[in-house]
């Protein structure tokens, strides 16, 4: 299973140049899905091309710290099918995009994203979220609806989700904090709420620039 992670990994970075890079190290595991996110310390890489252009890759691959293993990969084509000054669409495609659950299982999903960003200004932005998710070779079935809230203060970064999950019908807050300390490092807060479920996770992390 190792091997087949290493293997897309190296596919990506041998196939594509990548115009920007990062590490993190985090106390927990990234998920577009607030709830799913993982509260097991993970080292987080991301690489991919310019997101500014129409049509981009990019990559996001999760490692459980304890015992080095492999737990998530995405390979994320998105295309910008409206790209005005104010108003941006996207519609994306993660392809492949599967993990490793705690039991060492193979699970393979195809999930497919649509995306509305409107820029009140250069530090301000809202954006509606809308995932869809199913399983390949095993039971999942996911809609994922988020209404996302973005202000940049001088080197603070600061991000607001309020977000509805078809399973068990979920509503949660999620808040994410990240604070530039120089051209390569990142400090990073999230706290994610449900307020159907109780359920309350916070990560924290530092995100190294390539």
């Amino acid at each position: 299973m190792n091997f087949r992670f290493t293997l897309i990994i190296l596919f990506f970075y041998s196939s594509i140049y990548s115009q920007y890079g990062s590490i993190e190290i985090n106390t927990g595991g990234f998920s577009f899905i607030p709830i799913f996110t993982s509260e097991k310390p993970h080292i987080i890489i991301r690489a991919g091309t310019n997101n500014k252009k129409r049509f981009s890759v990019n990559l996001l691959n999760l490692t459980s710290i304890s015992g080095l293993n492999p737990s998530n990969l995405s390979l994320i084509s998105r295309y910008r099918i409206v790209n005005k000054e104010k108003i941006k669409i996207d519609i994306g495609l993660h392809l492949p995009a599967f993990r490793v659950d705690e039991n060492q299982e193979y699970k393979s999903r195809i999930v497919q994203e649509s995306n509305i960003i409107y820029s009140i200004n250069s530090k301000t932005k809202i954006s509606l979220l809308y995932i869809h998710g199913e399983g390949r070779n095993f039971n999942f079935n996911v809609n994922f609806l988020t209404l996302n809230f973005q202000k940049t203060l001088n080197k603070f970064m600061l991000k607001s989700q309020l977000y509805i999950l078809n399973i068990d019908d979920i509503i949660g807050f999620a808040q994410s904090v990240s604070y530039k300390m120089n051209n390569k490092l990142i400090l990073k807060l999230f706290v994610n709420k449900s307020i159907t479920t109780k359920k309350l996770n916070k990560t924290l992390g530092i995100q190294f620039l390539l």
